[in-house]
């Protein structure tokens, strides 16, 4: 277990190959990161917990004595480590911030009992077990949250981004993961499906798209090859009646954006807008998986600044708008009008893109200003849908083209908001 290329505690691990190198490099650099301060870490040492979390049957080798094994045989021995791995296996992302956790709870836990020499070195089997146990309740709740975020950036369809692209986030992500507000949001998200997303396709008949079935007519560019079997005069009079087999042929059509504004004025405060923020996260899957742009914009007696996230989101972009939704908290009066014209202003400037939806999540508490609202939206050409939390407003409800109203804060109220979209 010296230096870089050291030997660790596993089977077939090559510790010399490079890849390896750079994972126990990697997690390495993340524990130092979350621990705020270097840490005595052999490369070796955190390949082994890397590999104990990322592999589905890791072998230990045969030895006894060696400085570190206390603490690899104390974790392969733990009933939780299944649990996590289940979380990590076969996820190089997952896997690294959760070695990197696991390493540096150890060192912190290490240091209080005043062992200074290195990760497992000085202590006992007994001892170690304790250290790895309390370790792995703090890697226990990190890497669920880790996973729920990685799966939202994703939208939901795992190895869509690159985990290189992902492992450049893994601090700002461990951030999330540890943030109360967001923990709240995820846990309304919790086991949220893709097929509950309710995924619409929108397609237009095109006879130079692609087939979707098949229908009578005579459109000679659309004419199933069956007909050229046929005698020329029954051809001829298939042809005048328009009875040729003909192919269905369409294009799907692009949808445009989704536009979400969010109260986030005082009387929104707590499970309220806890509960908003899961619904507009859950709108951006279903952008991202529509192939659609993403807009969001909160508000309360003024709009604040807009976020924007593309077709086909980076992890950072989806990071960032996870992090600014989970940042804004309820305060303020409200002006729904003033909200609902600039994000008009927004589409009909191109600040966001044409033919948008505009969501807008609020409890209601506000007089509209009906016929300026209704004016804008019809300059911008675009749709209002309201979602109503636990309250009414019956000018909202003469302005919107949808309008739902929810009474319970809960999954079941998200889905028939998205449902609703």
């Amino acid at each position: 277990m010296s230096g870089e290329g050291g030997t660790g505690f596993l089977k077939g691990i090559d510790y010399g190959d490079p890849v390896v190198k750079y994972r126990g490099w990697r997690v390495r650099r993340l524990a130092e990161k979350l621990a705020g301060r270097r840490l005595n870490l052999q490369g070796a040492l955190a390949v082994d917990v890397f590999y104990i979390l990322y592999l589905p049957a890791p072998v230990p080798r045969e030895g006894a004595g060696e400085p570190g094994r206390e603490i690899i045989e104390a974790l392969l021995d733990s009933p939780n480590l299944p649990v996590i791995r289940g979380k990590t296996l076969m996820d190089s992302f997952t896997s690294s911030i959760a070695a990197a956790v696991f390493l540096s709870e150890v060192k912190m836990l290490e240091a209080a009992l005043g062992h200074t020499q290195g990760a497992g070195r000085g202590v006992d089997y007994s001892e170690a077990r304790r250290i790895v146990e309390r370790a792995l309740t703090t890697v226990s709740m990190d890497v669920e949250n880790v996973k729920m975020l990685k799966s939202i950036a994703e939208g939901l369809e795992p190895g869509s981004l690159s985990q290189l692209s992902f492992e450049e986030d893994a601090v700002e992500v461990l951030r999330l993961a540890r943030d109360v507000d967001a923990r709240r949001i995820l846990e309304v998200l919790r086991g949220l499906k893709p097929w509950e997303l309710g995924i619409e396709k929108r397609r237009r008949r095109f006879k130079h798209g692609e087939i979707t079935g098949y229908e009578y007519g005579r459109d000679i560019e659309r004419v199933a090859p069956s007909n050229l079997a046929l005698p020329e005069d029954v051809f001829y009079i298939k042809y005048l009646q328009r009875r040729l087999l003909l192919y269905e042929k369409a294009v799907e059509e692009s949808m445009g954006p989704v536009y979400v504004l969010l109260d986030k004025s005082g009387s929104m405060d707590g499970t309220k807008i806890t509960w908003g923020k899961a619904v507009a996260v859950s709108l951006y899957l279903k952008a991202v998986r529509t192939g659609r742009e993403f807009y969001i914009r909160f508000f309360d007696s003024q709009p604040y600044p807009l976020l924007r996230v593309r077709r086909r989101p980076r992890p950072g972009e989806a990071l960032r708008l996870i992090d600014h939704v989970v940042r804004v908290k309820g305060a303020g009066g409200t002006d729904i009008s003033r909200a609902i014209i600039t994000a008009c202003t927004d589409i009909r400037t191109g600040s966001a893109g044409r033919e948008s939806d505009i969501v807008l999540i609020t409890d209601g508490v506000d007089r509209i200003a009906e016929s300026m609202v209704r004016l804008n939206l019809k300059k911008a050409d675009a749709r209002l849908i309201t979602v109503m939390v636990m309250g009414d407003n019956d000018g909202l409800k003469r302005v919107s083209q949808k309008y739902m109203s929810v009474e319970k804060l809960d999954r079941e109220s998200m889905l028939r908001v998205i449902e609703l979209k």
